[in-house]
Parts: structure tokens; sequence; C-alpha cells
């Protein structure tokens, strides 16, 4: 008689958050391969979703991970709208957010709110933007997911250049964690050294369509590369 091995999946609902508003909390799942993450999706922070875990083993951790592996299928259920992920190995993070977090998200929720732009609006989201860098460092893509951490980086564009220069090396250490989109460094750096008459390193500044003046232009597809951004597509003609 032959002794079958095959291990029958194991099915894990993870969490249901769809009665749970007063429990805020960051969702992430990321996949791996060879033990190092290739993908990753942040939800969005204050909304409602439903993730499932279908693996031939999986493991409630500490800290609200769940770790998978084997025949990994994850189905998250969000606004309507279902994902699949699959792979070998996928962990899924829940954190939920203390009182200083979620007052955070909030703030960042608000800079991208509609409504009439002026002088003292920009002020109040810096000095929003300020306490949050204080208290938690720059909120990128772990911290904020993508839609918030972009609000929190069109504040910063918004920003007079020596408040800018001021806030920049949070955002570097962010970058330099893979925790920041390397187009919106090269586009700050870029910001602060036209807003200061200087050359531009990157080539994301125009004006009448054409870069602004761009140091060492021979090495400028290299600085580039170096954060995520394709080549110039056309000579800047300086």
């Amino acid at each position: 008689m032959r002794i079958l091995d095959k291990i029958a999946p194991a099915v894990l609902a993870v969490a249901s958050w769809s009665a749970m508003a007063a429990e805020p909390s960051r969702i992430s799942v990321h996949t791996l391969a060879g033990g190092k993450e290739v993908a990753r999706i942040m939800l969005p922070i204050g909304q409602q979703h439903s993730v499932q875990v279908e693996a031939n083993q999986v493991e409630q951790e500490r800290g609200g991970i769940t770790h998978a592996r084997g025949n990994v299928r994850v189905t998250i259920r969000s606004g309507g709208a279902t994902t699949a992920v699959v792979g070998d190995e996928v962990i899924v993070r829940r954190k939920v957010l203390d009182a200083r977090e979620l007052a955070a998200i909030r703030a960042l929720e608000a800079m991208g709110a509609p409504g009439k732009r002026d002088a003292a609006r920009d002020r109040k989201e810096l000095a929003r933007l300020k306490t949050i860098i204080a208290a938690h460092g720059w909120p990128g893509l772990r911290f904020a997911g993508p839609e918030l951490a972009a609000n929190a980086f069109t504040v910063l564009m918004r920003t007079p250049p020596r408040e800018m220069e001021a806030l920049l090396p949070a955002l570097r250490e962010a970058q330099a964690q893979n925790d920041v989109p390397g187009a919106q460094l090269a586009q700050a750096e870029d910001r602060l050294l036209v807003a200061k008459g200087l050359p531009q390193r990157y080539g994301t500044q125009l004006a009448s369509g054409k870069p602004v003046i761009i140091e060492d232009e021979g090495a400028l597809d290299i600085r580039r590369k170096m954060l995520g951004l394709p080549a110039m597509p056309t000579s800047s003609g300086q």
C-alpha cells in the first residue's frame, strides 16, 4: 500500500476588519523568494479589509505576523475589489495603530483632502508634517502606505527652500531604506538646488519644457539609474 505524503492545505482567516473601525491597523502582504522580499502590498489604512491565507503551512507569530509557506494563496478583499497573491512564502503583517500613530495617519489623510489652498493651509500642513517626522521619521510606504506617503511628499514640495532643506535628511534616510521612491528624492533634491540657483543633479526640473541646467550632464543617466529613474529621453541641450 502506497502512503501519500501530500499535506492538505491549511486555511487561516487572518482577519476580517469590516467591524473593527475602532481598531485601525497597518496591514501589509510581503511575497518572499529565497528568504528575500520581492513584492509588497500595503493596504490603505482606515479602510475595511478581509485577508485570507491558504498554504501548506501557516504559522501565527507574535506581533500580528502570519507566516505562510508552500503553495501560498492570499486573498485580499478591499473596497469591493479582490486581489490574489500567490507564491511559496508570504508574510502578512498587521499592527494595530497606537494613539500617536493614528493621529499621524489622520493628519496625513487631511493633507490630501480637497479644498482651497493658501499660505495658511500650507503652513499648517508643514507644521503637522514636522511633528510626524519628529515622532516617527519620514512617513514613507511602511508607515503610511503609498497614498498617504504621497501626501507627505506633496507637502514637502510646497515647502520654502529653507524648510525643505531641513526636512531632506529624513527623506534621504527613508529612501536609503527603500521606503520612499527614488523619483521623489530626485525631485526634492533638484527642486532645492534650482531654488538656490545651482545646477540640478537628476534633470527633474523643467523650464519652458526643457530641463534646467544640469550638473555634470555626462553622468546624468548614471545618477538617475541609481535612484531608479529611466535615462533622459533627450539631451537638455545645455
